[in-house]
């Protein structure tokens, strides 16, 4: 991991350094893996089933993590753009999560 993976990129409160790329990165990986999965008509239960235990860690773990920096404003402009861009991404993708039985993300817009 580079110092800049690890470090602020905060404009906001300056309070203290965070780092979200390792968050962004799991979450649009599982997003593409997802939207691949879906490509297929003929998917394999225990394929789902690996999947979606990946999934739901990341909707778990990375997505309420960068929802609460979002809430504090603690995210610079390219990353707070881009965490819109992810939970419109994934609002969107919901058929796709009920095709599969997936956990849906529990973030409203009002956040």
């Amino acid at each position: 991991m580079s110092v800049s993976d690890s470090t602020a990129r905060t404009e906001g409160s300056g309070s203290r350094p965070i780092g979200v790329d390792d968050d962004f990165a799991v979450l649009d990986q599982q997003i593409h893996a997802l939207l691949t999965l879906g490509e297929n008509d003929d998917v394999a239960d225990e394929d789902v089933y690996d999947f979606s235990i990946r999934w739901g860690t990341a909707l778990a773990g990375r997505l309420p993590r960068l929802a609460h920096y979002s809430a504090l404003h603690e995210l610079d402009a390219a990353d707070e753009r881009h965490f819109q861009s992810l939970r419109a991404q994934l609002d969107s993708m919901r058929p796709l999560m009920r095709r599969f039985s997936l956990a849906t993300p529990a973030l409203g817009h009002d956040d």
